[in-house]
C-alpha cells in the first residue's frame, strides 16, 4: 500500500497543484478541508505525514496542532501557511510541537512534493530494536534510517522493497543535492555532516533492500566525505563518479530515465543569487555571502528555512572572535547582528573591528533588534549600522533587507569622463570616484558607449558650443549628466546638466549628479531602442509567469535568444543589429509571452503553456522569419544571425533559476554549433 498523506488545507487552487505531484512521488492523498474533519480521517487513514495549513475555516491550524499533540498524536507534521512568517511562531512550531518543516505559501510544487516525499521515506520502515550494538566514535551521530529486515518479524520484505524502491531517485536526488553544497561550501561543517548522513542512511537503505550496487556508490561517497571532516581535502574526481553511479543505478532500479547531467563531466558551480535579487548581470564569480552574528539557535534555524529558497551562503557564528576570523579570512557581503546578544557589549566591539579588516569596510550591516524605539535605533546608526530589522521579523522585511545589502556589495562606484581636464580628473580619482580622462572629442564619441559614464565633466579648455550637442547626439539611448564649471565657456549651452562652481564643494555635487543618474539607469524597465522589459522587469514577469502555469497545472518555456556573428563589426553597426533584432522579437511573439532583454546580445522570451516541442516550432519560424529578411536585405542585415536556447517547466526544473540556468547552459552549446543553431533538449 502506498504511503498516505492527509492534506488538511481548504485552498481548492493549492490543493489541486500540489495533488498530482504528490501523486508522482508515490504517494497516495487523502484530502480535509475543516480540522475537525481531518481528526477522523486520521484514526481512518492513520497518514505517515500530516500537511496543515495555518488558517482553516473551523479553526486555527496551529491551535489545531497543539489538539493534536496534547492528544498523543506524534504523526509528522509539514506546516503551511502564507501568513505566519514571524520567529516566535516557527520556534513554537518546530521546537514545542515538533514540527518537520514549514512552507511558506506560495510553494514550489515539485520541490514541496519532494520534501514531503523525503519526509515520509525517512518514516517508511520501522525504528530498530531497542537493544542494538553499540556503534563506534565516528558512527556515533549518524543514524540508520532502515533496519536490517530480519529484527522486525511483522515487516513483508517484498513490501517493504517496493516502497523503498519508489522513493529511492528521490533519496539519490537528495543526496546529490547534499553533495552539491558540499562542493560550494566544503568549510561549513553542518553541510559536509549533512551530506554525511545522507550517504550513511543510503548505504545502510539500499544494503538493506538488496540494492548493493547503490550501497557500495553510498559508501564511497561516505568514506570521501568521512575523509573530508579529517583532512580537509576530498578528491571531486571520485565523488562525482560516486554520486553518477548513485543516479544511474537508482534511475535503473525504478525504471526511470536518468536525464540528470554526469556531474564527472560537468562538475556543479555556485550559481550566484544575486542575479535573482538585482535582476540583472553579475561578475561569474561573485557569491554573496551572509555572516550571521547570533547566539540563539531557533533564529538561525528560522534563517536557514528564511533562505531555504534563496542561494545564499549562510555562515553563522556565535561569538565576536569567530566572526573576526572568519570576516578576516574570506570578507562577507553582508552581516547580520542579532542584538542584544549575550554580551551586551558586543556589537559596539565588533563594529569597529569588522570595519578594519580588509575587504570589509564597504560590507553592509543589518541589524535585528527585539527593541525598536528611537533610541535603539539612534544608537545604532551611531555604531555604523546599515539597516536596522526589529522583532519580529518578517520574511518579506528580511528578504528586501538582503537584497538592499547585496544590491549594495554589488553597485559599483559611479563613473564619471572628464574631457580635458587633468587636474579635475586626479581630484576625482582621488576622491575614490571612477574617472576616465579624455584629451579629444574624438576619443571620447568612440568609448562613450562602451564605457556608459553616469557623469561626463566638461572642461575649462573645451570652447565649442556644439560640444554638448555633439556628445548628447552620439550617446543614442544613454542615460547621464554632462556637467561644466561656472567659468567655462560653455556653461550657458542647453544641453548642461549643471554647472559647478569650482571654489566650492563641486565635488560632492559632482559625485550626486553621477550616483543620481546610475540609479535612474538602474531603474529603467524598458528598453528606449527596442521596447523590450530590460532584465529587472523580464525576470519578475518570468517569475509570475512560472508561478501562475505551476498554480494552474500548465506548462511553462522558456529561450534565450542571442545575436550572433556581429565580432568584427563596429560598435554603432552592431547596436543596429542588436536593436533591429530586438524590435523582431518585439512583435512576433503572443502579447501573454514575457518579451524582454536579457543583456546587450541576448533576448529573453517566456512562453506559458506552451512545452518545449511547441516553442521550438515558434523559435524555427523566427529564424527563418530572419533569414528570409536576410535574403531580401542582404547589405544591412548579412552578418546578423540567432542561437537559441530553451527550458521548460517540468522536464528542466521547477525553478525560474533552474529554466533560466537550463536555457542559458542550451544557448552556449547552440552557439558553438552555429550562428544559427537552436538547442531544447
Amino acid at each position: 500500500m502506498l504511503p498516505t498523506v492527509l492534506l488538511l488545507d481548504d485552498d481548492a487552487q493549492f490543493r489541486a497543484s500540489v495533488t498530482p505531484a504528490l501523486e508522482a512521488q508515490g504517494l497516495r492523498v487523502v484530502i480535509a478541508t475543516k480540522g475537525s474533519i481531518a481528526r477522523a480521517m486520521i484514526l481512518e487513514e492513520s497518514p505517515s505525514l500530516l500537511v496543515v495549513d495555518g488558517l482553516l475555516p473551523d479553526i486555527n491550524g496551529i491551535t489545531w496542532i497543539e489538539e493534536l499533540r496534547r492528544d498523543g498524536f506524534d504523526t509528522p507534521i509539514i506546516f503551511v501557511s502564507a501568513f505566519y512568517r514571524d520567529l516566535p511562531t516557527f520556534r513554537h512550531l518546530t521546537q514545542e510541537l515538533d514540527v518537520t518543516k514549514v512552507f511558506h505559501k506560495p510553494v514550489t510544487v515539485d520541490r514541496f512534493a519532494r520534501a514531503l516525499a523525503g519526509v515520509v521515506a525517512a518514516q517508511a520502515s520501522p525504528a530498530p530494536p531497542a537493544a542494538v550494538t553499540p556503534q563506534p566514535a565516528d558512527d556515533s551521530a549518524d543514524e540508520i534510517l532502515f533496519p536490517d529486515e530480519f529484527s522486525e518479524p511483522r515487516v513483508d520484505p517484498g513490501r517493504a522493497k517496493a516502497s523503498y524502491l519508489s522513493l529511492l531517485p528521490i533519496a539519490a536526488d537528495n543526496l546529490t543535492g547534499a553533495i552539491r553544497r558540499v562542493h560550494s561550501e566544503a568549510e561549513r561543517t553542518s553541510v559536509v555532516s549533512d551530506a554525511l548522513r545522507q550517504a550513511h542512511d543510503l548505504r545502510s537503505a539500499a544494503q538493506t533492500h538488496g540494492f548493493n550496487e547503490i550501497s557500495d556508490a553510498a559508501g564511497r561517497i561516505e568514506l570521501e566525505l568521512r575523509q573530508l571532516q579529517k583532512s580537509g581535502r576530498l578528491d571531486w574526481k571520485s565523488m562525482f563518479e560516486s554520486i553518477d553511479s548513485v543516479r544511474v543505478y537508482a534511475s535503473a532500479a525504478a525504471g526511470r530515465p536518468n536525464d540528470t547531467p554526469s556531474m564527472a563531466a560537468a562538475p556543479p558551480s555556485v550559481t550566484p543569487a544575486a542575479s535573482f535579487f538585482l535582476h540583472r548581470p553579475i561578475p561569474k564569480d561573485f557569491v554573496p555571502t551572509l555572516l550571521v552574528l547570533e547566539d540563539d539557535p531557533a533564529m538561525i534555524a528560522y534563517l536557514r528555512s528564511a533562505l531555504d529558497e534563496v542561494l545564499v551562503h549562510l555562515r553563522p557564528v556565535s561569538t565576536v572572535e569567530e566572526a573576526l576570523k572568519i570576516a578576516g579570512r574570506n570578507a562577507p557581503t553582508a552581516v547580520l547582528v542579532g542584538w542584544p546578544l549575550q554580551d551586551r557589549e558586543a556589537l559596539s566591539q565588533f563594529l569597529p573591528l569588522f570595519r578594519s579588516l580588509e575587504g570589509c569596510a564597504e560590507a553592509p550591516v543589518i541589524l535585528l533588534s527585539v527593541d525598536d524605539d528611537p533610541h535603539t535605533r539612534a544608537l545604532a546608526a551611531q555604531l555604523g549600522v546599515d539597516i536596522f530589522l526589529p522583532h519580529p521579523i518578517e520574511l518579506v522585511r528580511l528578504h528586501h533587507a538582503l537584497s538592499t545589502a547585496v544590491e549594495r556589495a554589488m553597485t559599483p562606484r559611479p563613473k564619471v569622463a572628464v574631457l580635458r581636464d587633468p587636474d579635475a580628473a586626479r581630484l576625482i580619482d582621488e576622491s575614490g570616484i571612477d574617472c576616465l580622462l579624455f584629451f579629444s572629442l574624438e576619443e571620447l564619441l568612440r568609448e562613450i558607449d562602451v564605457q556608459c559614464p553616469d557623469a561626463i565633466l566638461l572642461g575649462s579648455s573645451v570652447t565649442g558650443k556644439q560640444v554638448p550637442a555633439i556628445i548628447r547626439m552620439s550617446a543614442w539611448d544613454s542615460e547621464f549628466a554632462l556637467l561644466c564649471f561656472d567659468d567655462s565657456p560653455v556653461a550657458d549651452e542647453r544641453e548642461i546638466t549643471e554647472c559647478l562652481i569650482r571654489s566650492s564643494g563641486w565635488l560632492v555635487h559632482l559625485h550626486g549628479e553621477a550616483d543620481r543618474m546610475a540609479r535612474l539607469r538602474r531603474q529603467q524597465l524598458r528598453c528606449s531602442q527596442t521596447g523590450l522589459l530590460t532584465r529587472p522587469g523580464a525576470v519578475a514577469a518570468l517569475e509570475v509567469g512560472l508561478s501562475s502555469a505551476q498554480r494552474h497545472g500548465r506548462t511553462y518555456s522558456i529561450g534565450l535568444l542571442q545575436t550572433t556573428g556581429l565580432d568584427g563589426l563596429d560598435h554603432v553597426q552592431a547596436r543596429r543589429l542588436r536593436t533591429y533584432l530586438g524590435r523582431l522579437v518585439h512583435g512576433r511573439f503572443r502579447r501573454e509571452d514575457v518579451r524582454g532583454r536579457w543583456d546587450d546580445d541576448t533576448f529573453v522570451v517566456g512562453f506559458d503553456g506552451a512545452s518545449a516541442r511547441a516553442v521550438v516550432e515558434v523559435a524555427r519560424r523566427l529564424q527563418s522569419d530572419l533569414e528570409t529578411r536576410r535574403i531580401r536585405q542582404p547589405e544591412e542585415l548579412f552578418f546578423l544571425h540567432m542561437a537559441v536556447g530553451l527550458a521548460s517547466y517540468p522536464l528542466d526544473g521547477d525553478t525560474t533559476r533552474s529554466l533560466i540556468l537550463a536555457a542559458h547552459e542550451r544557448l552556449e552549446t547552440a552557439v558553438e554549433r552555429d550562428p544559427d543553431a537552436l538547442v531544447w533538449r
